[in-house]
């Protein structure tokens, strides 16, 4: 490159990030990756009860054998951030191998058990011999980890599978009940889904499977529990992102205590069946204005999307509107059970700015890429945002992301787990 070309190509960096106007122009820089076979997700645990920065965080990877009869793994590397400067060599460690394709594996909250390091996974797919699914704990403060299963190997709800948990007191009665969406394929190939929750036994809570209650039919794999406003204040909800039922969903309770153990009182509104196959769904203030917005992902083989829905000043009346944030989203692979994008993650590149608007991590599912997609400028009334890919693995499928500070270096770090590859990329945003 010439000299003129050098001072042409600093000149417009310079102009793009001044036309940012206040966003901080940065990338992704990668450190390595650390080897894991079928590497599908990955998760950040903070292990409370470490001293140092660089050993609280403990990253967790499932992942997931294709192939039915072959066993499935999760991964635990333990003090991740002491690891970083050396990845290839980093711990990986099996948790167990007897989660039939584990899923999302999640931190407990605290307030849950009263304890620190319980992960909860939850499995299963549609795919034949690995179909019936569960929910399993994990005490990663144990050598080797403590298994608790929260559903039995047989009855009915092993006969689903199951992607995420969030924990909620649903019945009023103090403890925190474990909430999911679970699906199910039938002989002539047509799915059903289901909303339901786990309730958390009033004694002896890790010796023996949950009772379970279902919420609704329909919901299916991803979703997420919030508060939004209505005309008398906020309220509780959840909100469904139907991958198979092919619609972006909102319920709610008119009970007075808010409990949700008593199903005639559950309301329901669709917000968007129109996207396909939605995938996930986060909520947020995306532009910083003081409103909540829907982030959700759509997965198709071609021109999938992320989308931004802005919040109305009552969710059980008002409109939802609908922008699209960044689109073209393409599988590499063609053919049933392919599409693209995967989820969406927010993330700020350092930890003490807050005051900017987020960042989004896309994963790419089957389009094997992890993007980049970043906000044009400060304004609130600036919804347009650039997109920039920051890995690209190929024909290969690239899952569910994990983002953190593990190093105490005020930056965030970005695993990003490449599944055919088997490993999990490593990035920093910090220069």
């Amino acid at each position: 490159m010439s000299p003129s070309s050098e001072s042409s190509v600093i000149l417009t960096l310079t102009l793009t990030c001044l036309l940012l106007a206040s966003v901080t122009c940065q990338s992704l820089r990668e450190l390595g990756h650390i080897p894991a076979p079928h590497a599908a997700f990955a998760s950040l645990v903070n292990m409370e009860d470490s001293k140092s920065v660089t050993a609280r965080s403990t990253l967790v990877i499932t992942g997931f054998n294709p192939i039915p009869l072959f066993h499935d793994t999760v991964y635990q590397v333990t003090e991740i951030g002491r690891h970083l400067d050396d990845l290839s060599n980093a711990p990986v460690t099996e948790v167990t191998r007897g989660v039939t394709w584990p899923n999302e594996a999640r931190q407990v909250p605290d307030a849950v058990f009263g304890r620190t390091g319980l992960i909860a996974v939850a499995g299963g797919f549609l795919v034949p011999l690995k179909d019936h699914g569960s929910l399993t704990l994990f005490d990663l403060d144990l050598s080797p980890p403590a298994k608790h299963a929260l559903t039995s190997s047989s009855g009915e709800d092993s006969k689903w599978f199951y992607h995420r948990v969030e924990w909620k007191d649903m019945n009023g009665d103090g403890l925190l009940d474990l909430l999911t969406c679970r699906a199910r394929t039938h002989l002539l190939g047509s799915t059903e889904g289901q909303m339901v929750w786990f309730e958390h036994p009033q004694e002896n809570a890790l010796s023996h499977p949950w009772q379970s209650h279902v919420i609704a039919d329909g919901p299916d794999v991803f979703f997420t529990v919030t508060s939004l406003p209505t005309s008398e204040g906020d309220k509780e909800c959840i909100i469904t992102a139907g991958f198979f039922s092919k619609s972006l969903n909102i319920y709610w309770t008119t009970s007075p205590q808010n409990r949700w153990d008593d199903v005639s009182m559950i309301q329901k509104r669709v917000i968007d069946n129109t996207i396909g196959d939605a995938f996930d769904v986060t909520v947020t203030d995306l532009n910083l204005d003081g409103t909540l917005d829907l982030m959700v992902t759509n997965n198709a083989l071609t021109h999938a999307s992320l989308f931004a829905y802005t919040v109305p000043a009552d969710f059980r009346t008002g409109d939802f509107s609908r922008r699209v944030l960044s689109t073209g989203y393409t599988s590499r692979t063609s053919g049933t059970g392919h599409g693209a994008p995967g989820s969406a993650l927010l993330v700020s590149p350092r930890t003490d700015v807050t005051a900017q608007k987020p960042y989004i991590l896309v994963s790419g599912d089957d389009a094997g890429q992890a993007f980049l997609v970043q906000p044009s400028s400060n304004s609130t009334s600036d919804w347009s945002y650039q997109q920039s890919v920051f890995l690209d693995v190929g024909h290969g499928t690239v899952g569910g992301i994990a983002a953190g500070d593990v190093d105490g270096d005020g930056y965030n770090e970005v695993f990003v787990p490449a599944f055919n590859e088997g490993k999990v990329y490593v990035f920093t945003f910090k220069p």
